[in-house]
């Protein structure tokens, strides 16, 4: 594999595991982005026949939900990264180790605050839909 200027410079196994991982990273924005814009699409049909509160809520509880999925799936990669990582063998330095299980942890922590999020913004879906709840 050469560098991205297309040279001859081979790059070492930690430059290609950072490409690889930008490039997974530039997929997952580019997907989160045609998520978020087919969220706001959908929002806008049903505010047509609805209102636009109810198209609100709506979006705000699809964001919601993505943002949530994609924190518990960042956090289960960090926490395999950093038993993959730790394995015997592996010369990966300890800081990096825990580094990575600090972020597993955070991840987890904002996931469970996104979903507390969550169940609050379906309360306010539940109202905007049947004011007598």
């Amino acid at each position: 594999m050469t560098d991205s200027n297309d040279t001859d410079i081979p790059l070492s196994r930690q430059g290609r595991e950072a490409l690889a991982e930008e490039a997974v990273l530039n997929a997952a924005m580019a997907f989160a982005g045609h998520v978020v814009q087919d969220a706001a699409t959908r929002a806008r049909k049903v505010s047509d026949a609805s209102g636009s509160g109810l198209a609100d809520a709506m979006h705000r509880q699809f964001l919601l939900e993505a943002a949530t999925l994609c924190l518990r799936r960042l956090g289960e990669a960090y926490e395999e990264e950093a038993r993959r990582a730790s394995e015997p063998g592996l010369p990966v330095d300890a800081d990096v180790v825990r580094l990575l299980r600090d972020a597993s942890e955070r991840a987890t922590e904002v996931t469970g605050a996104l979903e507390g999020l969550g169940d609050l913004s379906l309360d306010i879906l539940d109202r905007i839909l049947d004011p007598r709840i």
